[in-house]
């Protein structure tokens, strides 16, 4: 028995998926910017949640072994004062604080583009145009990965596509219903812009998380 597809609650009948996509696009800056660790931390966990209501799945263990292996690596090289020594391995503040900023960047990245990014979104021009089917077809192609065999993977990917392809369909023409963003959807993009700019002034943190908040 095959599981019941996520629904979007992400007000998907209030904004639009261009208006949506730029949102994500102001959000970047602003999170790339944040010099807190703790901070950081805080907005990949809300974009985890937003892209949950975008009613995307997350495989959390994927993620953590990301910003692990992100870390680790970044270990080698130490930086700062000295932490914890392992034998030959020292873990230094420095290469520790900045893998774990890499690692959750990286991530909060990809709970961005999940929540942002929708398969009915439509870029000005051609390049635009086939940008969008791309989106189309990968969202497709994830809802059916259930079908796709590692055994025979290119054969079953074929057909899942063949089935998209359909004459006329959205997938062939490129055509999406589009939705008129409303003042719900402008208010959304206001409280999701605006929180990651302004905490951008706020002071690093509470006394004793220093090392979370450089």
């Amino acid at each position: 028995m095959s599981r019941k597809k996520r629904s979007n609650r992400l007000v998907p009948q209030h904004i639009n998926a261009l208006h949506l996509f730029i949102t994500g696009g102001f959000v970047i800056p602003a999170f790339l910017f944040q010099q807190s660790l703790l901070i950081r931390v805080a907005l990949v966990l809300c974009y985890a949640g937003l892209a949950r209501l975008a009613g995307k799945k997350i495989k959390w263990l994927y993620f953590v072994i990301m910003v692990t292996s992100i870390t680790f690596f970044n270990l080698v090289s130490p930086l700062g004062e000295l932490l914890v020594q392992i034998g030959p391995f020292m873990i230094t503040e420095g290469a520790l604080r900045e893998g774990l900023t890499k690692g959750f960047t990286v991530v909060g990245l990809v709970f961005i583009s999940l929540f942002s990014i929708r398969p009915d979104l439509q870029l000005p021009g051609r390049l635009g145009g086939l940008i969008g089917r791309v989106f189309y077809y990968f969202e497709r192609i994830i809802d059916g990965k259930r079908r796709i065999e590692p055994r025979r993977l290119i054969a079953s990917i074929d057909t899942v596509l063949e089935e998209l392809y359909v004459p006329g369909s959205r997938a062939e023409t490129g055509v999406h219903t589009q939705v008129a963003t409303d003042r719900l959807g402008v208010l959304f993009m206001v409280a999701v812009i605006l929180p990651n700019w302004a905490l951008l002034v706020l002071p690093v943190g509470p006394p004793g998380l220093e090392f979370l908040s450089l």
